[in-house]
């Protein structure tokens, strides 16, 4: 037998199924994806949430899945799948109540061992994920993944098409989902009717977006080809790194300073290579809670006009801080761009930090 510590067996007897809204949907329901939607198409949200044993007393998988099918009542369009017109070939989603991916696992490994690793591949396998694709019609666009550690604590693996709605969506997505487990009275009707884009004006087309990039066509397999050898690497930020940080650079917020120490980091390793601009997603600030699912946060594109390797931090952040005006805002730009050819052309956000503190 090889034993369970082995790399491919930390998590193990995975189990898979799906879990759909507790009620019918109804027939021939579409939801249209708008051009932000469609830029985000080769882009995926992943989440993980660690749990002790205590917070989860007497919770089971039942539980969880009992309480999902309610959620799902009003997140039906997660449960759909994606087509393409006949006419255009532009992708919409069939809201067809094929559910959403429910995968069980189990560690050896208690959740604080767990924390206490420096791999970083590790962590993907409490992330069950797989691309759209390229069979369109047969793939789910969320996977849930609980995986139960030896503790009694658990742990909740999300993945999810950034195409549904961006992260303030997955926010929602949950934390409504948590408020059914504890049997909390749910503002309902999140996603309240799929969107039709049957008389929609086509957005005008303003000067190219520098935020997204169009790239070489994917067709049905909705990833983007990678010839880079790459690592994944991750920042463990406490309280304290945030407060050191915060006294380093002054008023602006935690958000913005990390911004800057990232930006500042990747212009060093880059060399004479260095990217004056990135895109930074905040929430709007106009957008009702009440209909949360969709990618509404508003995306802006910050450029420097100096060497960003060799700024002090301080200004950096200032510059992130205080680039908020509508001019910077390039929603219209990204849809007029999509749009040119009714949402066939594969784009995507280039250096995407996505804000989650409002």
């Amino acid at each position: 037998m090889v034993p369970p510590q082995q790399d491919h067996d930390l998590v193990y007897n995975l189990r898979l199924s799906s879990v759909g809204p507790g009620c019918v949907t109804g027939s021939d329901v579409i939801h249209d994806l708008s051009g932000l939607d469609l830029t985000m198409k080769l882009h995926y949200l992943k989440a993980v949430y660690f749990f002790s044993s205590h917070a989860v007393e007497g919770l089971t998988v039942m539980n969880m899945k009992e309480a999902m099918f309610y959620l799902l009542n009003d997140y039906y369009i997660t449960c759909g799948r994606i087509k393409r017109s006949e006419s255009s070939g532009r992708p919409y989603i069939k809201c067809n109540d094929c559910g959403i991916r429910f995968v069980e696992g189990v560690c050896d490994e208690t959740v604080d061992e767990w924390l206490e690793t420096d791999d970083d591949s590790k962590r993907n396998l409490l992330v069950y994920h797989r691309a759209i694709g390229p069979e369109l019609p047969f793939s789910p666009l969320v996977y849930l993944q609980v995986t139960l550690f030896k503790c009694g604590g658990i742990s909740l693996g999300l993945s999810w098409a950034h195409i549904l709605g961006d992260a303030f969506s997955v926010s929602n997505f949950i934390n409504n989902w948590g408020q059914h487990m504890a049997k909390v009275n749910v503002n309902s009707s999140p996603a309240l009717a799929p969107r039709s884009l049957t008389n929609t004006a086509k957005p005008e087309a303003p000067s190219e977006p520098l935020s997204a990039k169009q790239v070489n066509h994917v067709g049905d397999l909705w990833v983007l080809a990678n010839n880079c050898k790459m690592e994944t690497f991750s920042f463990n930020l406490t309280t304290k790194h945030l407060s050191n940080l915060q006294a380093k650079i002054g008023s602006v917020s935690a958000f913005d300073s990390i911004c800057a120490l990232l930006w500042r980091a990747i212009a060093k390793v880059r060399e004479g290579f260095e990217p004056q601009i990135i895109t930074v997603c905040r929430k709007d600030p106009c957008h009702d809670d009440s209909n949360v699912l969709g990618n509404n946060q508003i995306i802006r594109s910050i450029k420097a006009s100096f060497l960003v390797g060799e700024s002090d931090l301080n200004k950096l952040a200032t510059l992130i801080a205080n680039d908020q005006d509508q001019v910077c805002d390039e929603r219209n730009k990204i849809e007029a761009a999509v749009e040119k050819d009714n949402g066939c052309t594969d784009y995507i956000i280039s250096i995407y930090m996505p804000r989650m503190d409002d």
